[in-house]
């Protein structure tokens, strides 16, 4: 159980610095209740990033625009959840570090319709499990959220996560800090140089920053949300269609204006991403339909 709040079982409206977003435009949460110990009700936005849909097709050349999905942005809700719940419910200092164990998210149609179009009407049970306290601060946990539309059940996600102080964070990427690289801007999706020979996709990790959604702030590394971003392009290229269900393990950084190599291969509805920088694995991501 993580330690109890000053606010407990007040509603709170969320601000920026609670889900480590610049601009309101990229928050998707509005509001947080805690219903009962280690229990939130959270109230989702209305999305103000247009959700438009991908031109893809099986072996398709011209591959997804610089768009956000309905799964992507199911992911990345389920993401702010999980900031949310360590500062609001384990005590973690603002300046403190998240860093992303792994996260995966189940969607449907019907939340696919409704995150465009009445996300301000749909609601988030999220639940606290797996927390580990440390000096009175949850320094572990995983936040699991189910989602409602009308009183129907339309997605589950679930978001693991670890957080380290400001200052054993800056050692830790000192160097990245101190001279920051710079990336080339791609006009496409997160996948360049595509290449698709029958169920396997070859490519590069591109450099989408249109995409207000996971380029809302400054990073000193590659956003795991990116590689969510390729692994959903490559099922889109491989299967042709959008995938409902996403997960994502980053077991280490990949650093900025580097190569990054996408693989992927298809298993009926079912395909699986792998991004690797300097032969080592920096991600993986598995999509199904």
């Amino acid at each position: 159980m993580c330690p109890k709040s000053e606010s407990e079982g007040a509603m709170m409206r969320v601000g920026r610095e609670l889900v480590h977003k610049d601009s309101e435009e990229t928050m998707l949460v509005a509001t947080l209740e805690e219903v009962r110990p280690d229990n939130y009700l959270a109230r989702l936005r209305a999305v103000g990033e247009p959700i438009l849909a991908p031109e893809v097709g099986v072996g398709a050349a011209s591959g997804p625009r610089a768009v956000t999905s309905p799964t992507l942005l199911g992911l990345e809700v389920t993401r702010q959840l999980g900031l949310l719940m360590g500062h609001r419910a384990g005590g973690i200092p603002l300046d403190w570090a998240f860093l992303l164990n792994e996260i995966s998210f189940q969607g449907s149609d019907a939340f696919a319709l409704g995150i465009a179009t009445r996300a301000a009407d749909m609601s988030a049970a999220v639940h606290i499990s797996d927390a580990r306290v440390h000096a009175g601060r949850c320094d572990q946990m995983t936040a699991n959220a189910v989602f409602e539309l009308d009183g129907e059940l339309v997605a589950t996600g679930s978001g693991s996560f670890r957080c380290i102080p400001r200052r054993t964070y800056e050692a830790l990427r000192r160097q990245q800090l101190r001279a920051p690289r710079r990336a080339d801007a791609t006009t496409g999706g997160a996948l360049n140089e595509v290449s698709v020979i029958g169920t396997d996709l070859q490519a590069n990790l591109g450099w989408p920053s249109a995409n207000r959604l996971i380029f809302d702030h400054d990073v000193d590394h590659v956003p795991g949300m990116l590689f969510a971003q390729a692994g959903i392009e490559a099922h889109e290229h491989l299967t042709g269609e959008p995938p409902h269900d996403v997960s994502l393990v980053c077991p280490r950084f990949a650093e900025i204006g580097e190569v990054v190599s996408i693989s992927a291969r298809r298993f009926g509805k079912q395909v699986a991403t792998a991004a690797a920088q300097a032969d080592e694995s920096v991600a993986e991501v598995k999509c199904a339909s």
